[in-house]
């Protein structure tokens, strides 16, 4: 279908859904409970299609007056008396009757307003008893003669409905939505004391359209923002995508630890840092990201743990300058708090930043918190996370996440109740080992990807100023701190030394014992 046979709404991201408009001379039948945002869906209709589009139109009132639609749309930054002046817009405020009896007359007062103005589009608010609904065969055949009286016109009209419980008719719809070709549905819905919107497209003749429930939020100074749905195909591009390159590296900035990765990560990887809170995940993603800005790489961090003044304190403690990075424009830290996180609105936001400030390094802080938010015994959070890796991937991004496992001494297993193991490329254990009466830190590589791994335990420090190194397995150390080479069971929760020599001594006795 050619542009110019779709009618653009001009509402920020609905256009994407509808592959980029809805088929004109459609009529749209929007319906949801009270406060769902159909008049504001409504009206900005009309003013986008007048003031953007060169498409005059009228909009029609029942029970709100011209002058609260007038202001209330003030909030948005549309000036509504303004295009009325220009000859861009009419406001009309009838009742069902007359208006019922101007669409059926050929000499209409209403259209012949139409006419003067050239007008494309009409918005009617509330059409419920106008014609009816009760799902009687006079009903349907009243919707049908006054949707006719608008397509006669050339008008592409969209008709708000209340409807609060979807069940009019028997089988849960409305006997309107037979005849519209257009059924846009809104919601309001509840989850744990919280309230989204939801947009649905329950069907669009003519045309391809995403299924599913979209994400929308009515924004002071904007107006409505559609925010696709997570689980929604982006395009082959990013469904196909893969960290194809075999040669670049992706320095760790962990001294020490590119040696255990083979010279680092790979460009477009996914790299899970799991361990209690404490053992250093968060200083590991503070010196990855600052390697990248020391190599002149954009990198992103994105918090759902902490404010980002705490980060910079936290980045300073371990004698990074982070604040004076971010100024140069190489890093940006983002923190969203997780109390009522939107999961398609979160990923919009998320595929923004990445779009415009193009990073090549990106470390998210934490999957425990997205999974404390979003839960983790559904889809949601698999559906979230499998897009997070597909955009990154897309991007070709060396991205880092950090995973909070609740065990402290030793893992039973890597991710817990996450089960994405197998999404991710590489996977980084920092564990404590409690040899005597001393903690200490632990790092294992559990999986490399594409990559020869040894999997022998190294310990690791985390020193003022410095920030963390990986130690090597042979250090000489006092002889009450014996090096990790000397205990076996390091990730289990009871480390054993090892008696390497006593046993030989022992081994050699025996055999001197045998020897006739």
């Amino acid at each position: 279908m050619s542009e110019s046979d779709l009618v653009q709404t001009g509402i920020a991201g609905f256009d994407d859904i509808l592959s980029g408009g809805i088929p004109r001379g459609n009529v749209i039948l929007v319906e949801g409970a009270i406060g769902c945002g159909k008049t504001t869906m409504g009206v900005e209709f009309i003013y986008r299609g007048a003031k953007q589009f060169d498409e005059p139109g009228i909009i029609v009132l029942f029970e709100v007056s011209p002058d609260k639609i007038v202001r209330d749309a003030r909030r948005f930054g549309w000036n509504l008396r303004e295009l009325e002046q220009a000859g861009r817009l009419r406001i009309v405020f009838t009742t069902r009757e007359v208006l019922r009896q101007e669409l059926q007359q050929a000499d209409s007062v209403l259209l012949e307003e139409a006419a003067k103005i050239g007008a494309r589009r009409i918005f009617i608010d509330g059409i419920a008893r106008l014609i009816g609904s009760n799902g009687t065969p006079e009903t349907r055949s009243g919707f049908h003669v006054f949707t006719e009286g608008l397509q006669r016109e050339n008008l592409t009209a969209m008709l708000a409905i209340e409807a609060s419980a979807y069940s009019a008719g028997q089988n849960g719809s409305l006997p309107e939505e037979s005849i519209a070709d257009t059924v846009i549905r809104l919601r309001m819905e509840e989850n744990q004391r919280a309230i989204s919107r939801s947009l649905e497209v329950v069907k669009s003749r003519g045309q391809y359209y995403q299924l599913g429930r979209h994400t929308f939020r009515i924004i002071d100074g904007r107006g409505i923002q559609v925010y696709r749905r997570v689980q929604a195909p982006r395009g082959g591009g990013r469904d196909r995508a893969a960290a194809y390159d075999p040669n670049t590296r992706i320095s760790t900035g962990i001294p020490g630890l590119d040696a255990l990765t083979n010279g680092g990560y790979f460009v477009g990887s996914t790299t899970v840092v799991a361990g209690i809170s404490g053992v250093g995940k968060s200083v590991m993603g503070l010196q990855y990201i600052a390697e990248g800005a020391r190599r002149g790489e954009r990198s992103l961090m994105l918090s759902l743990d902490e404010q980002v003044e705490q980060i910079l304190r936290n980045a300073t403690s371990i004698g990074i300058d982070m604040r004076s990075e971010m100024n140069r424009d190489l890093i940006r830290i983002e923190y969203e708090p997780p109390q009522e996180i939107e999961v398609d609105v979160h990923f919009h936001h998320i595929e923004q930043l990445v779009q415009e400030f193009k990073p090549k390094r990106v470390v998210i802080d934490s999957l425990s918190t997205y999974g404390s938010t979003l839960g983790t015994g559904g889809r949601i959070f698999r559906d979230f996370f499998h897009a997070l890796v597909a955009l990154m991937k897309e991007h070709q991004i060396a991205a880092v996440y950090n995973h909070e496992n609740p065990e402290m001494l030793g893992m039973a297993s890597m991710m817990g109740n996450f089960a994405m193991s197998s999404l991710v490329d590489n996977i980084i254990l920092l564990n404590w080992a409690e040899l005597g009466d001393t903690f200490r830190l632990g790092l294992t590589i559990a999986k490399m990807r594409a990559n020869r791994v040894n999997r022998t335990t190294h310990e690791v420090a985390i020193l003022s100023d410095q920030g963390m190194t990986v130690l090597e397995r042979e250090l000489r150390v006092p002889p009450e701190r014996h090096p990790f080479s000397s205990y076996a069971g390091l990730v289990s929760r009871a480390p054993e030394r090892r008696h390497i020599q006593r046993q030989t001594e022992n081994e050699d006795s025996a055999r001197d014992q045998s020897r006739p």
